[in-house]
């Protein structure tokens, strides 16, 4: 009679018992989507959490814009200087507006590039950061995110820009032999408020222009008119004592742009612009800008999908 094999089927040994690895941890991460409660309804600690995807945006858009591009990041250097160079060319010299910066008509150049800084950020966020939305629109269909990363880096990577052109700053001081003023340890809290008003904008416009796309047309020539109005390219004292110099506390730009002026350059203020009240006017501004693009980026985000 043959002989049937026994197969040990016994369990084997039980191991040791291990710490739980991160990635388990990761499988177990259950992400729950539904309406925030608040005046405003934003999950500050989703944001918080997910700040490492902000910083792939920023990067990623940095990348693609210089991509193929034979200057490369040169481009954020050399922008700045030719707009700089138009600027003296045509206000400065040929339309005589260096003669306004009275004692000061040799410094135009290093005059209307201190105010390029802060304006390219707004302009930044004004261009980029408002049509961001319907750019990226393939991925708000696709995947879920904190759809406030979208425009938020656009503004993230023009950030990174002035801090690269505001090194040019340093040179051209030391070129026209300007003496940088003492007010220049201001410039975070500058930033700061410059920030501010950029968020601000991006968000409410990026909102817009997703629900009613006229905004696309209206965007460009916005920048155009804002940045006259802002005094970038020319001294405000073409006013004079204009009546109208009340309006310029509307424009929340302008304040800044004054401000960054007299931090850097230490200029007077009837060259610079520069009067307390314009600079608290472009914080009370900022900050209204900033909470009305919030709160019409939140009612208008659960239509995002479906319209953009």
């Amino acid at each position: 009679m043959s002989k049937l094999a026994v197969q040990d089927i016994s369990p084997p040994p039980p191991r040791a018992s291990q710490p739980p690895s991160p990635e388990r941890e990761r499988d177990g991460f259950e992400t729950i989507i539904q309406p925030t409660r608040g005046w405003i309804g934003i999950n500050w600690a989703e944001m918080f959490h997910s700040r490492e995807l902000l910083y792939f945006f920023i990067w990623r858009d940095l990348k693609v814009r210089y991509k193929q591009a034979v200057l490369g990041v040169g481009w954020v250097v050399l922008q700045p200087i030719m707009n700089m160079i138009m600027f003296t060319v045509v206000f400065g010299s040929a339309a005589g507006l260096n003669k306004r910066l009275t004692g000061y008509e040799n410094f135009y150049a290093i005059y209307v590039y201190a105010a390029l800084l802060p304006w390219q950020l707004f302009a930044a966020a004004l261009n980029t950061g408002g049509m961001s939305l319907v750019s990226q629109q393939h991925i708000l269909k696709k995947i879920y995110l904190p759809r406030l990363f979208v425009p938020t880096s656009a503004v993230g990577g023009a950030v990174v820009d002035l801090l690269v052109s505001f090194c040019i700053l340093f040179i051209l001081a030391a070129l026209k032999g300007v003496m940088l003023s003492p007010l220049t340890l201001l410039l975070p809290a500058l930033l700061a408020l410059s920030l501010l008003n950029a968020l601000g904008v991006s968000y409410l416009l990026s909102a817009l222009t997703v629900r009613y796309r006229d905004f696309r047309f209206l965007i460009p020539f916005l920048s155009q008119l804002l940045m006259f109005v802002s005094f970038v390219a020319f001294p405000p004292s073409l006013m004079g004592n204009s009546k109208w110099r009340w309006l310029l506390l509307f424009n929340p730009m302008y304040g800044v742009i004054a401000t960054w002026r007299k931090c850097l350059l230490g200029f007077p203020d009837a060259i610079t612009g520069f009067s307390p009240r314009y600079l608290v006017a472009s914080i009370v501004g900022g900050l209204i800008l900033f909470v009305t693009g919030l709160m019409v980026f939140r009612r208008t985000e659960r239509t995002f999908v479906d319209i953009a």
